[in-house]
């Protein structure tokens, strides 16, 4: 991205205006710049360098000023000056800047940053600004990107970015692979999130990759990409946090940094406890976070231990209360990640990381469970070993290479399959190279390929089931101007089938039983991505993106006798999505986003679930002095779902089919207001302010009006 210093001079006596004129040259070559923009900041006022590097201004008061210069391949300048006629020959002399250096979108640790992906940050700020408690509020507030879920601290929670995922027995989140710090976090049996445990009290920013990003990370990332990327701490600090709220809510949060010669440790120590707004819905949580890391960020070491108590919630269907469920959930998750980057000289890097999660997820009834209604007990036990290395190379400004490899060894060790398998095991390998190329000073072209085998065993009786595939990308970026940017992007998505779409023996309690099917093909998806952004440098942004999507293959569990999982026909999604924001001044804000999803069968064959058509958010942000308020709103259109609960049915050979119904649309409003004191803040947060009764999962009701006080003291 080019940018130009340019400074403006101007006289002005006695209530006069004047000419003023000057040129812009470089500051290692002294040739002169064209095309540098010039503007004053706080005014209409603007212009342009020639091929000489000239500009001029006409008509100027004298005053003080803040100029603002601009120019591709250079770097900003911000002046403040006071401008007067005595101003004669005004040089400008600019810093040049590498195109790539200001073009990187950061996607964690990994290079998926040297791609120019269509990348929305979620700021600290952001988190702070809504007091967003958990991650699934956070991502219903996203656009483009969907969340059905039972209540806002449950075990499942499916999170779908455009359309790629949908609602159904076994297939939870394995479309949209979810990172922290650039590591991989996902259960090996399903390719879900325990988020329970994710650090939403220390996160830097959350980075969500909308669209195929199989080129690089592989068969999980065929829907998106969401990255966790937590925070390094420059200054030593203790804090503290309590919060208190509806339905018995209770959080405590103990955080702590400590810097020891070039060494910072960090750690959180979290505590979650609630009943839940109905039946079974109430959960308690234990998390423990620490990381360390030295202050060039060339290694780091994290641990995160999460131990938690789920209350599994049935159905509400008045007429039918058999359909309420007793079972809870115990779950122990651990993760261990570990990254080095080595400096080779000032082109070259070598990166290595290493990661092992563990999780055990036990299911049992509750102690005042019926004795019609008692269950087994049983268990999933997963752990996975994720390995993965790369060498960078830069060749002279103009270039990006990294060639890489990771592999992935994960074992499941799962108690409804020890009649059937023995511990089924899953190996996947990648090679995958990315480059990123300066072309000329308004384009940047990034390619990308990876290869995949993913290998599953399930022991000596079975034969083994591999899977492989071939991932392309091409990116297009074009810078338009200072401000303005176009990007363009053809790629190519994978996933192979998880061990639950394959070998799932499930009887639920509503009577349907579920099966995999180990016959299934991988999914593929083939994606066109335009992306336009335009970024003012005083207080307005803008930002819209339109997308085409084709899968083939994709997974879904059909109602049936059994219920079983198959590659259904080929599917479709288009959309628009639109974001602004803008600064009236500096105590208001206000921000817009609003997303078109359309998800279609070509060839009508079998109703597309769970997939709103609009949704928009918008909130409005007023700060003075120590008080900020702010007040957000989230829409979401009515979507379609299959009543499986219904009596009223139809058979079609083994297939069964239900009515289809809609959940209505809904219209949600919150309000968070904090003030500030010297070392600490007290916030108060109203979610559903006008307590609408409305439901994300066909009778899964959601709470109405929550409230919640919070207060925050650094020490």
């Amino acid at each position: 991205m080019k940018k130009t210093l340019l400074i403006v001079f101007l006289s002005f006596i006695y209530g006069q205006g004047f000419d003023f004129s000057g040129k812009v040259i470089s500051n290692s070559t002294l040739i002169p710049i064209a095309d540098v923009n010039i503007f004053i900041q706080g005014t209409e006022l603007g212009t342009a360098s020639n091929e000489d590097g000239l500009f001029k201004f006409s008509e100027i008061q004298s005053s003080k000023y803040i100029l603002i210069v601009s120019a591709i391949g250079y770097k900003d300048q911000y002046l403040e000056i006071s401008l007067n006629r005595d101003l004669l020959d005004f040089s400008i002399q600019l810093e040049e800047e590498s195109v790539l250096a200001k073009a990187l979108s950061v996607v964690g640790r990994f290079p998926s940053k040297h791609i120019p992906y269509l990348t929305k940050n979620i700021s600290n700020q952001d988190i702070i600004d809504n007091d967003y408690q958990t991650m699934s509020e956070l991502f219903r507030n996203v656009g483009g990107v969907d969340v059905q879920m039972a209540h806002n601290n449950g075990r499942n929670a499916n999170f779908s970015i455009r359309g790629s995922s949908d609602y159904k027995p076994g297939g939870y989140n394995n479309r949209v692979l979810v990172l922290l710090d650039g590591f991989q976090i996902s259960m090996p049996y399903s390719g879900s999130i325990d988020w329970n445990g994710m650090p939403l009290d220390f996160l830097d920013r959350v980075e969500v990759v909308k669209g195929p990003v199989s080129s690089l990370y592989g068969q999980n990332s065929m829907g998106g990409i969401i990255n966790l990327v937590t925070k390094n701490y420059s200054q030593e600090f203790l804090n503290s946090k309590v919060t208190l709220g509806s339905f018995n809510k209770k959080d405590i949060n103990i955080g702590m940094n400590n810097i020891y010669n070039n060494i910072s440790y960090t750690t959180l120590l979290q505590y979650k406890k609630g009943d839940g707004h109905r039946f079974n819905a109430q959960y308690e949580q234990n998390n423990f976070y620490t990381k360390i890391y030295n202050k060039e960020k060339e290694f780091s070491v994290s641990l995160m231990a999460n131990r938690s108590l789920n209350g599994q919630p049935g159905f509400s269907v008045e007429e039918r209360p058999t359909l309420i469920s007793y079972r809870l959930s115990d779950r122990d998750s651990v993760y261990l990640q570990l990254f080095k980057k080595q400096n080779l000289n000032n082109n070259d890097n070598l990166v290595y990381s290493a990661s092992i999660n563990h999780f055990y997820t036990h299911y049992q009834d509750r102690g005042d469970t019926p004795e019609d209604e008692s269950q087994d007990d049983t268990f999933y036990n997963d752990t996975s070993l994720n390995l993965r290395t790369e060498y960078q190379k830069l060749f002279n400004d103009k270039s990006y290479l990294i060639v890489g490899a990771d592999i992935i060894v994960e074992e499941s060790d799962i108690s409804i399959y020890k009649d059937i398998y023995s511990n089924p095991m899953q190996l996947t390998a990648g090679v995958f190279v990315q480059n990123r190329l300066v072309l000329n000073k308004k384009l940047l072209l990034g390619v990308g390929l990876r290869v995949d085998y993913r290998l599953i065993d399930r022991g000596n009786i079975y034969s083994n089931k591999a899977f492989s595939n071939v991932s392309p990308k091409i990116n297009l970026s074009y810078k338009q101007d200072s401000y303005s940017t176009w990007n363009f992007a053809l790629s190519k998505g994978f996933r192979s089938p998880s061990l639950s779409e394959m070998f799932l023996q499930y009887a639920s309690d509503y009577g349907l039983y579920t099966q995999g099917n180990p016959d299934l093909e991988p999914e593929q998806l083939y994606g066109l991505d335009i992306g336009y952004d335009r970024s003012n440098l005083s207080d307005i942004s803008f930002s819209v993106d339109t997308f085409y999507y084709v899968y083939e293959d994709m997974i879904d569990f059909v109602y049936g006798l059994p219920v079983v999982a198959r590659n259904r026909s080929d599917i479709s999604s288009c959309g628009l999505e639109t974001n602004i924001n803008y600064k009236l001044n500096d105590n208001l804000s206000i921000n817009a986003g609003y997303t078109y999803l359309r998800v279609n069968d070509l060839n009508d064959i079998d109703p597309i679930l769970y997939r709103p058509k609009h949704k928009l958010v918008s909130g409005v942000k007023h700060t003075k002095g120590k008080v900020s308020n702010v007040i957000s709103m989230r829409y979401q259109s009515e979507q379609d779902y299959q009543d499986f609960l219904s009596d009223d049915r139809e058979y079609e050979g083994s297939e069964i089919r239900f009515p289809i119904k809609k959940l209505d649309a809904l219209m949600l409003f919150n309000y968070i207001g904090s003030y500030q004191l010297l070392d600490s803040k007290i916030s108060l947060k109203i979610s559903n302010i006008f307590n609408v009764e409305y439901q994300l999962i066909q009778d899964y009701p959601m709470p109405g009006r929550l409230v919640s006080i919070s207060y925050e003291k650094l020490f």
